[in-house]
C-alpha cells in the first residue's frame, strides 16, 4: 500500500496516460484527415490489412457488381477480387429484381455495413444506386 501513497508512482501514472492519450490522438487525427482528404480504403486495402474485417466497418460509395453465388448474392468490389455474402434486405430484393442473367456488368454506387460471423465477412446494404 506505500506504493499508491508514493508521489513517484502518481506522477508516472499521469505520464504514461498522457502518453497514451497523445498516441491515441495522434493515430485518429491522421485517420481523420485521410478521410476528410477524401482518402477513402478501398474495400481490398481494407483486407490486406486484416483477413476479416472489423464488425461494425462501413462501407460508403463503394463501385461494386453483384453475382449470383449458390442462393445467395455476393458483393464484389470494382477492381478488386475480395467477394462478401450478402444478407438478405429489402436492398438486395431491389438488385435482384433490376439483376437480370445477362446484365452481370452493371455497377452499383453501394453504401453498406460490414458484419463478421464465424471468421467470415457478410455486407448488409444500406443503399444501391445504379452507376452505369
Amino acid at each position: 500500500m506505500r506504493v499508491f501513497g508514493s508521489p513517484a508512482f502518481w506522477v508516472i501514472s499521469a505520464a504514461l496516460c498522457l502518453a497514451t492519450f497523445a498516441n491515441l490522438s495522434s493515430e485518429n487525427q491522421a485517420n481523420s484527415n485521410a478521410i476528410l482528404a477524401g482518402e477513402r480504403p478501398s474495400l481490398a486495402q481494407m483486407a490486406k490489412e486484416e483477413s476479416v474485417l472489423r464488425e461494425g466497418s462501413l462501407l460508403t460509395d463503394v463501385k461494386a457488381k453483384f453475382r449470383k453465388q449458390g442462393d445467395r448474392f455476393v458483393f464484389v468490389e470494382e477492381g478488386s477480387n475480395k467477394s462478401f455474402k450478402c444478407l438478405e434486405n429489402l436492398c438486395l430484393q431491389r438488385i435482384e429484381a433490376n439483376q437480370q442473367e445477362d446484365d452481370r456488368k452493371v455497377l452499383w454506387l453501394v453504401s453498406a455495413k460490414i458484419t463478421e460471423y464465424k471468421g467470415e465477412n457478410y455486407v448488409t446494404l444500406e443503399k444501391a444506386v445504379r452507376s452505369r
